[in-house]
Protein backbone atom coordinates (compact mmCIF):
# COMPACT_ATOMS: atom_id res chain seq x y z
CA UNK A 1 0.00 0.00 0.00
CA UNK A 2 1.19 3.65 -0.73
CA UNK A 3 2.70 4.64 2.47
CA UNK A 4 0.97 8.12 2.66
CA UNK A 5 -2.09 6.39 2.55
CA UNK A 6 -0.92 3.88 5.26
CA UNK A 7 0.31 7.12 7.39
CA UNK A 8 -3.10 8.54 7.05
CA UNK A 9 -5.26 5.61 8.24
CA UNK A 10 -2.59 5.07 11.37
CA UNK A 11 -3.01 8.36 12.05
CA UNK A 12 -7.26 8.59 11.18
CA UNK A 13 -7.46 5.22 13.31
CA UNK A 14 -5.53 7.07 15.87
CA UNK A 15 -7.77 9.88 16.40
CA UNK A 16 -10.60 7.88 16.00
CA UNK A 17 -10.32 4.33 16.86
CA UNK A 18 -14.09 3.83 16.77
CA UNK A 19 -13.21 3.87 12.69
CA UNK A 20 -12.41 0.32 13.07
CA UNK A 21 -15.55 -0.47 13.39
CA UNK A 22 -16.09 0.27 9.97
CA UNK A 23 -13.34 -0.14 8.19
CA UNK A 24 -12.50 -3.05 5.19
CA UNK A 25 -8.66 -2.27 5.02
CA UNK A 26 -6.61 -3.93 2.21
CA UNK A 27 -3.57 -5.51 3.45
CA UNK A 28 -2.40 -6.41 -0.27
CA UNK A 29 -4.47 -7.79 -2.91
CA UNK A 30 -5.29 -10.67 -1.46
CA UNK A 31 -5.78 -9.51 2.16
CA UNK A 32 -7.42 -7.61 4.27
CA UNK A 33 -8.55 -6.88 7.96
CA UNK A 34 -11.77 -6.36 9.12
CA UNK A 35 -12.92 -4.59 12.40
CA UNK A 36 -9.36 -4.35 13.01
CA UNK A 37 -9.83 -8.31 14.03
CA UNK A 38 -10.71 -10.76 11.33
CA UNK A 39 -8.17 -11.13 8.24
CA UNK A 40 -9.82 -12.40 5.03
CA UNK A 41 -7.32 -13.97 3.01
CA UNK A 42 -7.74 -15.36 -0.40
CA UNK A 43 -6.30 -19.62 -0.70
CA UNK A 44 -7.06 -20.76 -3.71
CA UNK A 45 -10.10 -20.33 -5.26
CA UNK A 46 -12.11 -19.61 -1.47
CA UNK A 47 -11.48 -16.71 1.06
CA UNK A 48 -10.36 -17.77 4.52
CA UNK A 49 -11.34 -15.62 7.99
CA UNK A 50 -9.19 -15.87 10.75
CA UNK A 51 -9.12 -14.64 14.23
CA UNK A 52 -7.60 -15.31 17.54
CA UNK A 53 -9.87 -18.13 17.93
CA UNK A 54 -11.81 -18.65 14.50
CA UNK A 55 -10.95 -20.09 11.25
CA UNK A 56 -13.60 -20.56 8.49
CA UNK A 57 -13.63 -20.49 4.50
CA UNK A 58 -16.22 -19.30 2.20
CA UNK A 59 -16.38 -19.22 -1.84
CA UNK A 60 -16.69 -15.47 -1.77
CA UNK A 61 -15.29 -11.95 -0.35
CA UNK A 62 -19.04 -10.91 -0.24
CA UNK A 63 -20.02 -13.82 1.83
CA UNK A 64 -16.90 -13.62 4.68
CA UNK A 65 -17.31 -9.70 4.87
CA UNK A 66 -21.26 -11.10 5.76
CA UNK A 67 -20.07 -13.40 7.60
CA UNK A 68 -18.13 -11.04 9.54
CA UNK A 69 -20.49 -8.69 9.81
CA UNK A 70 -22.71 -11.00 11.47
CA UNK A 71 -20.31 -12.30 13.84
CA UNK A 72 -19.37 -9.04 15.19
CA UNK A 73 -22.95 -8.12 16.34
CA UNK A 74 -23.39 -11.75 17.98
CA UNK A 75 -25.69 -13.53 15.86
CA UNK A 76 -24.49 -16.65 15.77
CA UNK A 77 -27.88 -18.24 14.30
CA UNK A 78 -27.03 -16.12 11.13
CA UNK A 79 -23.67 -16.94 11.25
CA UNK A 80 -24.49 -20.56 11.03
CA UNK A 81 -27.02 -20.22 8.53
CA UNK A 82 -24.57 -17.84 6.13
CA UNK A 83 -22.11 -21.02 6.29
CA UNK A 84 -24.41 -23.19 5.27
CA UNK A 85 -26.14 -21.11 2.71
CA UNK A 86 -22.63 -20.85 1.43
CA UNK A 87 -21.80 -24.39 1.39
CA UNK A 88 -24.92 -25.66 -0.01
CA UNK A 89 -23.97 -23.30 -3.01
CA UNK A 90 -20.64 -24.15 -3.52
CA UNK A 91 -21.60 -27.72 -3.57
CA UNK A 92 -24.74 -27.33 -5.69
CA UNK A 93 -22.13 -25.23 -8.28
CA UNK A 94 -20.10 -28.17 -8.09
CA UNK A 95 -22.94 -30.92 -9.01
CA UNK A 96 -23.85 -28.40 -11.78
CA UNK A 97 -20.30 -28.89 -13.25
CA UNK A 98 -20.53 -32.67 -13.42
CA UNK A 99 -23.89 -32.45 -14.69
CA UNK A 100 -23.44 -30.27 -17.50
CA UNK A 101 -20.30 -32.35 -18.27
CA UNK A 102 -22.08 -35.56 -18.56
CA UNK A 103 -24.78 -33.57 -20.09
CA UNK A 104 -22.18 -32.66 -23.15
CA UNK A 105 -20.85 -35.99 -23.39
CA UNK A 106 -23.95 -37.73 -23.64
CA UNK A 107 -26.07 -38.93 -27.34
CA UNK A 108 -28.99 -40.71 -26.08
CA UNK A 109 -31.55 -37.94 -26.37
CA UNK A 110 -33.66 -39.23 -23.72
CA UNK A 111 -30.85 -39.25 -20.84
CA UNK A 112 -30.16 -35.58 -22.46
CA UNK A 113 -33.69 -34.65 -21.39
CA UNK A 114 -33.61 -36.18 -18.00
CA UNK A 115 -29.77 -34.10 -17.53
CA UNK A 116 -31.27 -30.83 -18.97
CA UNK A 117 -34.40 -30.88 -16.36
CA UNK A 118 -32.18 -32.35 -13.51
CA UNK A 119 -29.38 -28.99 -14.50
CA UNK A 120 -32.69 -26.75 -14.16
CA UNK A 121 -33.79 -28.24 -10.79
CA UNK A 122 -30.44 -27.10 -9.56
CA UNK A 123 -30.71 -24.00 -11.22
CA UNK A 124 -33.90 -23.00 -9.41
CA UNK A 125 -32.37 -24.69 -5.64
CA UNK A 126 -29.43 -21.92 -6.60
CA UNK A 127 -31.12 -19.16 -7.31
CA UNK A 128 -33.35 -20.14 -4.35
CA UNK A 129 -30.31 -20.20 -2.51
CA UNK A 130 -28.68 -16.87 -3.69
CA UNK A 131 -31.79 -15.29 -2.45
CA UNK A 132 -31.33 -16.40 1.15
CA UNK A 133 -27.65 -15.40 1.44
CA UNK A 134 -28.57 -12.03 -0.70
CA UNK A 135 -31.03 -11.37 1.95
CA UNK A 136 -27.90 -11.53 4.57
CA UNK A 137 -25.92 -9.81 2.46
CA UNK A 138 -28.07 -6.38 2.29
CA UNK A 139 -28.78 -6.28 6.21
CA UNK A 140 -25.08 -6.40 7.00
CA UNK A 141 -24.83 -3.63 4.16
CA UNK A 142 -27.32 -1.72 5.93
CA UNK A 143 -25.67 -2.30 9.57
CA UNK A 144 -22.75 -1.04 7.97
CA UNK A 145 -23.91 2.01 6.13
CA UNK A 146 -25.55 2.77 9.44
CA UNK A 147 -22.27 2.23 11.38
CA UNK A 148 -20.12 4.18 8.80
CA UNK A 149 -23.20 7.03 9.09
CA UNK A 150 -22.61 7.07 12.69
CA UNK A 151 -18.84 7.29 12.83
CA UNK A 152 -19.13 9.85 9.89
CA UNK A 153 -20.81 12.51 12.77
CA UNK A 154 -19.06 11.40 15.54
CA UNK A 155 -15.65 12.40 13.55
CA UNK A 156 -17.48 16.21 12.18
CA UNK A 157 -18.00 16.92 15.87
Amino acid sequence: MNHKVDKFIKKQITKNPETMDVMLLPVDSDKYILFGKYIISKVDNYYSVKNDSIEKTFNTLKTAITWCVFKEKNKTVECRKIEELDFKLSSLEIDLTQKRKILNNMTDENFKTVYIIKIEEDNIKKSFLLKQLNRFINISKDWQSKSFDKAKTRNKR
